[in-house]
């Protein structure tokens, strides 16, 4: 039993509120995303890289 409720299309007016949302939520992450990476992460994904090239080079051997 369907009510059509689901299937019914967006009103324009709910689509104006999703746009404005959407560009709100995208302005902030682009301000996270510009954020400097900490030194420490650097430093632990380097030791990540390492560790794995360690690891993919001892499995070939």
């Amino acid at each position: 039993m369907h009510t059509g409720h689901a299937q019914k299309a967006q009103q324009p007016s709910e689509l104006g509120v999703n746009v404005a949302i959407g560009k709100q939520l995208k302005a902030y992450y682009d301000d996270v995303a510009s954020e400097p990476v900490p030194d420490r992460f650097l430093s632990l994904l380097d030791a990540l890289d390492k560790a794995e090239s360690s690891s993919k080079s001892k499995t070939r051997e």
